[in-house]
Order: C-alpha cells, then sequence, then structure tokens
C-alpha cells in the first residue's frame, strides 16, 4: 500500500502538547506523529496514576470522577496499538468496559455519571445523544471496537453487542442513539461501522453497507456544506472500494487541511478558537486516511 504524504501547514504535535490532555496526545503518538519516547512514557504514566481502582479512567480525566465507558474505550485501543509495558493498564480498562455491559448486550454509562455528563454536554436544548443508565448505540460500537482491537476473546459478550447494533439500525442506514429514540445520528453511525469491522460483520452483509453508504452521503452532504467538523468520520468508511469513494476520502482530506489554524489546531463549528479534541482526532484522521 502506497502512503500519500499530506504535509500539515501547521505544527499539530506543539499545539497538542501545550493544550491537549492525555487521550489527545495519545491519539497523535497512535497515529504515527512524531514524539520524543519520553513524551509517550509520560502520557502512561499519567493514565497510570489516575485510572480508578475499578479498571475504567475517570470522567474528564479529573481524578476522583466516576468511571467512563466513552473515556476508557477511546484510550484501550490507543495504549494497546502503541504498544505497552502497562500490561495492568490494558486488563483494568478491558475489565471495566465489560462490567458495563448490559443484558440486551448494548454498553452504557453507570448513573453517578450523569451531573458530569450534564455539566460539559448539556445545552438548552438537551444531550438526547448521552443519556445514562441506558444503552446507546455509539457507545457500544466504540466499547465493542476497544474490546476487538485489545484482542478480547469472549465470543459471547462481543456477539451480544454486535446483535444489539445489528437490531437497531434504521431504515435510512444510520442507528439512532438508542433503541427507542427515533431520529437517526449519522456521528453515532460513524462510531459503529468500525465496530462491526473488528467484529469481523461482512462487508457485503445489508446492515453494514446501508451503514456505509448512508456515512458517504452524510460525508458528501457535508463537503457540500464545508463542514471539516464531520470528517472525523472518513476513516469510518474504510478502504475506498472505486474513484468515486476515493474522490471523496481525498476532499475530505483536503478540507480538513485547508481549514487548520495558524496554531495548529481545528475549531469547532461556530468558532474560531482551536479545540484539542477536535484537533487531535481530524489530525489522527489525516495521518491514517493518508494510507488510502
Amino acid at each position: 500500500m502506497t502512503e500519500m504524504k499530506i504535509q500539515l501547514s501547521y505544527d499539530i504535535q506543539s499545539y497538542i502538547m501545550q493544550n491537549g490532555n492525555v487521550a489527545d496526545k495519545l491519539r497523535l503518538i497512535s497515529a504515527g506523529y512524531d514524539f520524543p519516547k519520553e513524551n509517550t512514557n509520560a502520557a502512561l504514566k499519567e493514565i497510570d496514576s489516575i485510572q480508578n481502582r475499578d479498571g475504567g479512567l475517570p470522567f474528564d480525566f479529573i481524578r476522583g470522577n466516576p468511571s467512563s465507558v466513552k473515556l476508557t474505550a477511546e484510550i484501550l485501543p490507543l495504549i494497546f496499538d502503541i504498544g505497552t509495558e502497562y500490561p495492568d493498564i490494558i486488563d483494568g480498562l478491558v475489565s471495566f468496559l465489560i462490567s458495563r455491559q448490559k443484558k440486551d448486550g448494548g454498553f452504557a454509562e453507570a448513573l453517578n455519571l450523569d451531573p458530569h455528563i450534564e455539566d460539559k454536554y448539556g445545552t438548552t436544548s438537551g444531550r438526547e445523544w448521552y443519556p445514562v443508565g441506558k444503552s446507546i448505540t455509539w457507545l457500544t460500537g466504540k466499547a465493542l471496537e476497544a474490546l476487538c482491537l485489545a484482542k478480547y476473546s469472549d465470543e459471547e459478550r462481543l456477539r451480544r453487542a454486535r446483535d444489539f447494533l445489528m437490531y437497531s439500525q434504521n431504515e435510512d442506514g444510520h442507528w439512532p442513539d438508542f433503541p427507542d429514540q427515533g431520529e437517526s445520528d449519522p456521528l453515532g453511525t460513524g462510531n459503529i461501522l468500525p465496530s462491526l469491522r473488528a467484529v469481523n460483520v461482512s462487508s457485503d452483509h445489508k446492515v453494514y453497507r446501508d451503514g456505509r453508504a448512508a456515512v458517504l452521503q452524510h460525508l458528501v452532504m457535508s463537503l457540500e456544506n464545508e463542514s471539516p467538523y464531520d470528517m472525523v468520520d472518513l476513516l469510518s468508511v474504510g478502504k475506498p472500494l472505486d474513484e468515486k469513494e476515493r474522490d471523496v476520502i481525498s476532499r475530505g482530506l483536503e478540507l480538513i487541511h485547508s481549514s487548520q489554524n495558524e496554531d495548529g489546531g481545528w475549531a469547532e463549528l461556530g468558532s474560531k478558537k482551536s479545540d484539542p479534541e477536535l484537533s487531535s482526532i481530524l489530525a489522527f484522521v489525516i495521518k491514517k486516511c493518508s494510507q488510502y
């Protein structure tokens, strides 16, 4: 496979080192950006120092906060990918994730996380996309992919999570945030497709094909609207199957490239100030997608 080298206009590493949290740093390290070994070791030691006794990582990476499935699932594959001398960290992360799987096969945040989520994400329109105590589709996708990438071997648990996702897809190809919600969430779909690949759902399966087509269509619309924020889902479609798909990915990468701020980061919709989390995700995407 030939890798297309995409030279960013500004220094993303320095921006993340100065403004990002440990997840942002690990995301860039995992993607293959050039970081000194001591930065990697420092990030892993920070994870080790804040990891809760239940094995999970505290919400917002603040010591003493309840463990978060979202953060734990996002960090697990990064650490596993980097290759670490801290196997106890990985064992703890896996143990916490499986403890949060519900009877329906999905994954949910604990009730004690509600005020923390409300403080960070609550808005006047509510935060229906991130409830607690009930299985969430996109959260299940994150957890399932993380467990698969970390070589978790309990096939029964993985199958239950897979089936939860396979049977909750909407007719438009996208997923709702949770099964009894009617509205589709394209960004949620972007978190689910990689998990279906990771758990070896066939690329010919209707659920996967419909989801992939829905994400590609969403990306095309986002390109027309010049929305770099939605380009976080470029990786979710996987390797392009034809020139049309290759063109969508190429245009998406160019949009990311052209929208980088001079400080090295990228801004959320409606803002001019760079956001470290979005910046590390887009930098991860542009690095990984360059392989296509």
